[in-house]
């Protein structure tokens, strides 16, 4: 599943001319590779939501309401915080040598993150790892586009983050 795949679902011209994102820059302060797939899928729509239900966290700029650098590291001290004050750690994070990097959030306050293994490969597909507000997890195999085309086309077994509403007009919104 691609990334234009998303564009012609939401409707979006694709390929575009790559964005203005540093992802160089991006990678030293995040001290991960992002996927390929998200870079690809940044530089075709910018950050926004899909069915304003999952807002994925752009790296374009400061300031902006879902900032991928700052929201990342704003999620990592929390999850610190909560695992040092006892909340359980699910099995699938090594927490030794294992990070988490926040790139999308719902409008029901689920964090999706890409579980990043100490030996930060590119090559490595990155598993995704979804929390709810309740601290509930769930893990996925796929990329980040994958992810988000199975839950618009209602096809991700999730319990923990609403489908896509049938009932409205699909849409990818810019912020």
């Amino acid at each position: 599943m691609s990334v234009a795949e998303l564009a012609r679902w939401a409707n979006v011209s694709y390929p575009q001319a790559p964005g203005e994102v540093d992802w160089n820059n991006v990678s030293e302060e995040l001290r991960a590779l992002m996927p390929s797939d998200y870079r690809e899928m940044i530089d075709t729509f910018g950050g926004g939501s899909f069915d304003r239900h999952i807002w994925i966290h752009s790296p374009r700029g400061r300031g902006e309401p879902y900032d991928l650098v700052s929201g990342a590291i704003e999620r990592e001290m929390a999850l610190e915080l909560l695992w040092e004050a006892g909340e359980e750690v699910p099995a699938a994070i090594d927490r030794e040598n294992d990070r988490l990097i926040a790139w999308a959030s719902t409008g029901d306050g689920e964090y999706l993150y890409w579980l990043v293994p100490e030996k930060n490969d590119s090559q490595v597909r990155r598993r995704i790892a979804v929390q709810d507000y309740d601290g509930d997890w769930e893990f996925f195999d796929f990329s980040c586009t994958e992810f988000l085309l199975r839950w618009i086309n209602g096809q991700l077994d999730t319990n923990l983050i609403s489908s896509a509403f049938a009932e409205f007009e699909h849409s990818f919104i810019r912020y």
